[in-house]
């Protein structure tokens, strides 16, 4: 994490000079919903909705800039309850063995930290690119299914990002976005992968 903050430390001023020309920056709040689906065989029901929110500084010259958000985040994911108890055959993962007929839903929250490079296209679309650091924040079992939900997921993970971000009149923003895991966020004795994908839409007011 502190490394991501020195990397945005020092990559906003570098891309503001990279070309001559009065520096623009903006400073402001966004939120809207995300779509997550985590990939394995042990998770179901494709793309879940949820709701993100939090703030964002750009600075930019020109055609080219950075972007840095402090954003919080909840998913929910769906786990089927037979996959569960074919890791408690490894470890003792299920609270009780009747729920493998079932299936139980997480609720995750994290807070995230994108670092995008901004390339205006035309107008006033932009095109949005980096990497984003993601530290979960707390695991709710729905269901009370598992025995220590907490150390079901590795905590930290990273991403790639994709998106476009759109400047409207009044100050106001708007964007789409396409998050594709990095990292295996299974923490279970087990070899599947885990990896979190999400659509972003959003809406965005800058105070500057």
């Amino acid at each position: 994490m502190k490394k991501l903050i020195l990397l945005s430390a020092l990559l906003l001023p570098v891309l503001s000079f990279a070309q001559p020309g009065p520096l623009d920056i903006h400073v402001g709040i966004k939120g809207g919903a995300n779509f997550s689906k985590l990939s394995g065989n042990t998770w179901t029901g494709g793309y879940r909705s949820g709701l993100h929110g939090g703030l964002f500084f750009s600075a930019g010259v020109k055609k080219i800039g950075g972007q840095i958000e402090a954003i919080y985040s909840n998913s929910t994911f769906t786990a089927q309850g037979d996959r569960l108890y074919n890791l408690n055959k490894i470890s003792p993962v299920l609270n009780d063995l009747k729920d493998t007929s079932n299936n139980g839903s997480f609720s995750v929250s994290h807070i995230s930290v994108p670092i995008l490079l901004n390339l205006k296209l035309f107008g006033n679309a932009v095109i949005q690119l980096g990497p984003q650091y993601t530290q979960q924040i707390s695991v709710k079992d729905k269901d009370n299914m598992v025995k220590d939900p907490d150390n079901f997921f590795k905590t930290a993970n990273m991403s790639g990002v994709v998106g476009l971000w759109l400047k409207l009149p009044l100050k106001l923003n708007a964007g789409v976005r396409y998050t594709f895991g990095l990292s295996d966020l299974n923490s279970m004795p087990t070899s599947e992968t885990w990896k979190n994908n999400t659509i972003q839409v959003h809406v965005g007011f800058a105070f500057k």
